[in-house]
């Protein structure tokens, strides 16, 4: 597996106090201080070097949606044979338009079997109404009930149930075929959760530090910040990427060519993935991952759970880095940062505040700038 035995390189920190976190970025609002946002960030470089260290980045935390595409590729080890937006869709924290819901659907229906035919009531998911306001209309203005395949994880568990009866068609073929049941394929002691268990720490280089119950239900598993940007350059530079390991290359090339599934469009990490045309995965509680395709990768995790300044931050990170210009951060920032406003005049919202990073933090007098994304590598 590409990077997967790359050796942890030692800590560069600016914060000599050694603390958990540190202020990461304020929101001013009329030049006075209304928010402060903590928090712990790695960069690593493409050689998998630590180029940048805020906080404790070897305490565990849990890498909730983030984890999605480690446990996409332990679905397709355990057998299912997802493709394309497939991929993407089981990779994603989707709010239920109408393309990701038929992507769900198609899922399940691809799954199916003779003796198990998968349908959304297979789903382990509260039926709900989706997110997406267009889609949330049409269905009431329909009369349509809430289904799971509105729910943002409906993707990950189609693709946990088409791994389980990939499986179960395998009968006698297959020792222990038997045990990967429908019923209870989110039990951490289910075969196909052990597999996604055994991925996520091959890909983190590192083993799992507690396993918890994501909101979906499904397992969540708790990785050191070191550990998800190890994972994360993996998958960066598996990007159309033939010599990458396989799964890693179909699901990190399924998400950058669906961007679209993984969140929706003109929300964060579906812009800052066609943008970058990079791994870009939110989480619940202020995490945020990214991936590019020469193998940099920078993990973001606000201690207050909070995403207001997650994607500033890391953007400003990328850009201390040496893999986004001064111009190229600020009109990303532009797209996904909302301006803090107060009142209207003339129709138009008034800017009175805004959101500071403090990039301070980010200069190292032995900081290596990073290659720029010009030289990442060229699709195979």
């Amino acid at each position: 597996m590409t990077n997967s035995t790359t050796p942890q390189a030692t800590t560069h920190t600016t914060n000599p106090s050694s603390a958990f976190d540190v202020e990461l970025a304020q929101l001013t609002r009329n030049n006075f201080v209304e928010a402060r946002h903590r928090g712990r960030l790695i960069l690593l470089n493409p050689d998998g070097d630590v180029q940048l260290a805020l906080g404790d980045i070897h305490e565990p935390f849990y890498l909730r949606s983030a984890a999605k595409p480690l446990q996409a590729i332990g679905s397709m080890k355990a057998g299912a044979p997802l493709r394309g937006s497939q991929v993407a869709i089981a990779c994603g924290s989707h709010r239920g338009t109408f393309e990701q819901m038929r992507a769900v659907q198609d899922v399940l229906t691809q799954g199916s079997t003779e003796t198990n035919p998968l349908t959304p009531a297979n789903l382990a998911l509260k039926p709900s109404y989706p997110s997406d306001s267009q889609a949330y209309k049409a269905m009431i203005q329909a009369n349509l009930a809430r289904t799971p395949l509105a729910h943002p994880c409906s993707g990950k568990h189609a693709a946990f149930l088409w791994a389980c009866t990939a499986k179960l068609e395998r009968g006698e073929l297959e020792a222990g075929s038997q045990n990967w049941t429908l019923h209870n394929y989110l039990d951490p002691a289910h075969p196909l959760q052990q597999v996604i268990t055994e991925e996520i720490e091959a890909f983190t280089g590192e083993p799992v530090a507690a396993i918890g119950v994501d909101g979906c239900g499904a397992p969540v598993h708790a990785v050191s910040l070191a550990g998800a940007a190890r994972a994360y350059s993996t998958l960066g530079s598996a990007i159309r990427n033939l010599g990458a390991d396989a799964r890693a290359s179909t699901v990190a090339t399924a998400m950058v060519d669906y961007p679209e599934l993984i969140q929706a469009p003109g929300s964060p990490d579906t812009v800052l993935s066609e943008e970058l045309d990079a791994i870009v995965k939110g989480g619940a509680e202020g995490v945020l991952c990214i991936g590019l395709r020469s193998g940099a990768s920078v993990v973001v995790k606000m201690s207050d759970g909070s995403h207001r300044a997650m994607y500033a931050v890391a953007l400003r990170a990328l850009q201390a880095g040496g893999y986004l210009s001064a111009e190229e951060c600020e009109r990303l920032l532009a797209l996904v940062i909302r301006p803090v406003t107060g009142g209207y005049v003339d129709g138009k919202p008034v800017v009175v505040g805004e959101l500071r990073v403090h990039e301070e933090l980010f200069t190292r007098e032995d900081s290596t700038p990073g290659a720029p994304e010009e030289n990442a590598q060229e699709e195979d």
